[in-house]
């Protein structure tokens, strides 16, 4: 049993989606694994309530808020230069999101409560790692690929979002750590072109929902979307509900997409046969109730985390080939990928018309779902004992 620190700019606790998931379900896995797990939370709003997170973590929790007025000073240069950054298309240094303070409360932290392990979500929180003592084990959980990722978003005439910086930069905050965490197998092959670090592949940590077979027949020809307001998402849903849906009801009158999410608030549309639902907190029954899932997403990095959230529940899905990226060992039998709109349609069109072939899919995706959740867990484990450094942590 090892003690592990997780640091992340992402408040974790149940309900939380995308990155703050991701952080959540590591610690769901570690603590299954016996380690014992503390939560370092780099706040970034300046004032927000911290309750749901203190009954999530009691006393693993630890909070750095950066009230200083020279975090409060930094805080507003690196906000004006990300905004700069995103509307001009540029790449910034890959520590534009460090604050100095943060490094004096972890060394503070570390020389209080002694841990084993350190993991730094994001390459641009890397630098902390420079405060962590060499006897312990110092981990990048990357969650993304940032080289010049505002060329990717400009070449679909979206404008950048969240963060991108150059290679070099990139290199060098991988250099940074003992192991790097990639969350899927083409990220791992990216940042061994940029570092010598070893890199262990670690996708999504969620745990498979209980598969309940014959109990999940669809009970609505609905084609459902779970997502958030991301511009890679728009543009997706965006270009199915033109190219694809009208395919789709012309064979199928009834068929209905249903957007879950903050989607359902950027998507601008007057298209028949678009429900938007809003926020759901019961996600569970709305799988159960489509009949399929959907991931039109054209571009993106990473995981797509909403295709692999579709096998954990055990639901049909039909996605691109990026909505699929990272998944590529499932494509064909515990999912269904398009390589047009046409293909898409026509595959949306069978398994609406098909209950069985639906509940097949259903059950490989489960099956499916179950292999990746262990592979997943034991990257984990061998990484976090050491495996990957030749650095055996003693228990």
């Amino acid at each position: 049993m090892h003690r592990v620190l997780l640091v992340a700019p992402v408040p974790t606790q149940p309900n939380t989606t995308g990155a703050s998931a991701r952080v959540r379900h590591m610690a769901e896995g570690l603590l299954s694994l016996g380690h014992e797990v503390d939560f370092l939370h780099l706040q970034q709003p300046l004032w927000v309530s911290d309750t749901a997170l203190r009954q999530y973590w009691g006393d693993h929790l630890h909070v750095f808020r950066g009230l200083s007025p020279a975090s409060c000073v930094g805080r507003g240069r690196r906000k004006l230069l990300r905004l700069t950054a995103k509307t001009f298309h540029l790449n910034l240094p890959v520590d534009s999101y460090f604050d100095p303070a943060s490094a004096r409360y972890l060394r503070e932290l570390l020389a209080r409560r002694p841990f084993d392990v350190v993991i730094v979500s994001y390459v641009f929180y890397s630098r902390l790692l420079e405060s962590v003592p060499a006897r312990v084990l110092k981990l990048i959980d990357t969650h993304d690929v940032f080289s010049d990722r505002y060329r990717l978003y400009r070449a679909h005439g979206q404008s950048g979002e969240f963060f991108s910086t150059g290679r070099e930069e990139e290199g060098k905050a991988l250099d940074r750590a003992d192991a790097v965490l990639a969350i899927q197998g083409w990220d791992a092959g990216h940042f061994r072109s940029l570092s010598r670090t070893p890199v262990a592949v670690v996708g999504h940590l969620a745990p498979p929902v209980e598969f309940i077979g014959a109990g999940s027949a669809p009970t609505a020809p609905a084609m459902l979307f779970v997502g958030g307001s991301m511009g890679i998402n728009v543009h997706g849903v965006t270009w199915f509900i033109r190219h694809v849906l009208p395919i789709v009801r012309r064979q199928v009158p009834d068929a209905e997409l249903w957007l879950v999410g903050g989607i359902g608030r950027r998507v601008r549309t007057t298209a028949r046969g678009v429900r938007r639902l809003g926020f759901v907190g019961a996600l569970g029954d709305l799988y159960r109730r489509a009949a399929v899932v959907i991931n039109p997403q054209q571009f993106g990095t990473g995981l797509s985390i909403k295709s692999v959230d579709a096998l954990l529940h055990g639901r049909p899905l039909v996605a691109t080939a990026s909505g699929g990226r990272g998944l590529e060992d499932g494509a064909g039998t515990a999912f269904l990928q398009a390589g047009s709109a046409e293909e898409f349609a026509q595959l949306l069109v069978e398994v609406l018309r098909d209950p069985a072939r639906g509940a097949a899919l259903a059950e490989r995706a489960a099956e499916f779902a179950c292999r990746y959740h262990e592979r997943n867990l034991k990257a984990l484990s061998d990484v976090v004992n050491g495996g990957m450094t030749g650095r055996a942590l003693q228990p």
